[in-house]
């Protein structure tokens, strides 16, 4: 009975971790490292690809499962999961060796969002870099950063859904 308890304890801090980190980073994005990017570059990132989710509730609802199941446990998997290590096993498993896959990890995440412009790659690979840190500090457990970016990723798209405030097509882009 106690390590069911122990169990359901670590879950909630999980849970809770993952949750504070995501609104962290969102926060973090809509209020300093965006506006700051869009400022240096003078554009914002494109996200017309997610343009019709703006109002519409059956694109709001595939785009959600889309941000659980592909873009935060899958991107998590494949970008702090495998590359990370992959990268470590490589230069060796040394905090060095770590370091320097957090950082070569979260270039090529950044990079992947390469349709989104220099904004959305810059923005990307900062929150590439958090999450790797996450990844590292729950001793590469990606539970807690694939919580955190399926919280950020939701709630851009509740953001688009209710105010279509992050959809931003070339034709708008800042001069």
């Amino acid at each position: 009975m106690r390590r069911w308890f122990r169990r359901v304890w670590k879950l909630g801090q999980t849970l809770l971790a993952g949750i504070l980190a995501g609104a962290g980073i969102e926060m973090l994005e809509l209020f300093c490292t965006q506006p700051l990017l869009v400022r240096l570059t003078g554009q914002m990132p494109d996200l017309s690809a997610f343009d019709r989710v703006a109002g519409n509730l059956k694109w709001l609802a595939i785009s959600l499962a889309f941000t659980w199941t592909f873009f935060a446990f899958g991107e998590e998997l494949i970008f702090r999961g495998y590359l990370m290590n992959r990268i470590a096993g490589l230069i060796g498993r040394k905090r060095r060796g770590w370091r320097a896959a957090l950082v070569l990890a979260s270039v090529v995440f950044g990079l992947s969002h390469f349709s989104q412009g220099i904004t959305g790659v810059s923005e990307n690979f900062i929150d590439g870099m958090i999450l790797g840190a996450l990844y590292l500090k729950f001793g590469r457990n990606l539970a807690v950063p694939i919580i955190a970016h399926g919280v950020t990723d939701t709630v851009d798209f509740l953001l688009i859904f209710f105010t279509g405030i992050l959809v931003c097509t070339k034709s708008r882009q800042l001069r």
